[in-house]
């Protein structure tokens, strides 16, 4: 296949070791932005940077003793190609990624491999559409973002990365959730705004999966938490009645612990303004999270604390300061724009 505007074959798939049974999700339109998706990523490495060979992923373990088997994955990224920062739009994106691994946070979750090696990853995405807009000089990105968010555009400004103000902290969420991006707004001696910012790009919205009932400790633990978190939603006074059906065994519960950590920041005033938001973005042709994000809307009396957009809304404002890497941006993740 040479031409990058057809969409991929089942061959071409293969041929790339980009055919996978686990990209047969979320319905037949889901399925056929997911196989596109992880053809055009390892396309991006082989035309854009040369990159001719891939590293695996494993399958899972079923047998205690038995290794688990690798399996080629065209969406890879090798060692030497990975250190040299070729899953980063540019070198200046690449550096922001590595100061974050390098600024380790308590109870962090952060997967270095899957940053660093993952080309379909959701991750380096973020970091590569906001990781210039990050930049100190590049006040005026930050500043449409919040324009965009819908809050005030206080200086100072600053972007981060995997972000939470207090993971496994009883004022949060007393769990380890965090954001993938957090727009902060304001001075740090003042209550400051964030917009906490979840980002998808491949994935397709799925049920969490409780812990079993053969092992009861952790069904404990999993029930006392989702009290604890629904006690949040009950004092945040937005959910509509019956919203624990709609969403406590759903695959909604997701969106809704992200969500709560914004609630939670606004239940700490002398901290975090009242402005505090949480946004949900993906791609518009992730038709499983534009669904689920609908459908979390409808279980919202107020959603002026959610907000669900695509990744084709924030791109001007997220390289408001000018530079090439928009174009490249949207030639790696948003072929359909060009």
């Amino acid at each position: 296949m040479s031409e990058m505007s057809d969409s991929p074959t089942q061959q071409d798939l293969i041929d790339a070791y980009c055919w996978f049974d686990s990209d047969k999700a979320g319905g037949r339109k889901m399925t056929a932005f997911k196989r596109e998706a992880r053809w055009r990523q390892h396309r991006w490495a082989v035309d854009e940077l040369s990159i001719s060979s891939y590293g695996a992923h494993t399958r899972r373990r079923v047998h205690p003793d038995i290794p688990p088997e690798g399996i080629q994955n065209g969406t890879k990224l090798l060692g030497a190609d990975a250190e040299s920062g070729a899953n980063f739009l540019t070198p200046a994106i690449h550096h922001v990624a590595q100061a974050r691994v390098a600024a380790k946070q308590e109870h962090e979750t952060l997967d270095d491999k899957r940053l660093f090696r993952d080309l379909l990853s959701s991750m380096p995405m973020a970091f590569n559409l906001f990781g210039e807009a990050s930049l100190a000089e590049n006040a005026l990105s930050r500043r449409r973002l919040a324009e965009l968010f819908g809050v005030v555009a206080s200086e100072p400004s600053d972007i981060v990365f995997e972000w939470s103000p207090g993971r496994r902290d009883a004022r949060y969420t007393r769990d380890r959730t965090a954001f993938d991006v957090a727009l902060r707004l304001g001075p740090e001696d003042a209550p400051r705004t964030v917009v906490g910012i979840e980002t998808k790009y491949h994935e397709h919205s799925a049920k969490e999966a409780a812990p079993s009932a053969s092992k009861p400790e952790s069904l404990q633990r999993y029930t006392e938490q989702t009290e604890f978190l629904a006690r949040i939603a009950d004092d945040a006074g937005i959910f509509k009645s019956g919203w624990r059906e709609a969403i406590l065994s759903t695959d909604l519960r997701q969106i809704w612990r992200d969500h709560l950590l914004a609630l939670s920041m606004r239940s700490n005033p002398s901290l975090w303004a009242a402005e505090t938001r949480y946004v949900l973005l993906y791609p518009s042709r992730n038709v499983s999270f534009s669904n689920a994000a609908l459908r979390y809307g409808e279980v919202l009396v107020d959603n002026s604390t959610f907000r669900a957009m695509t990744v084709e809304e924030v791109v001007d404002a997220a390289f408001a300061h000018g530079t090439p890497t928009k174009e490249r941006f949207i030639r790696r993740y948003l072929w359909w724009m060009q």
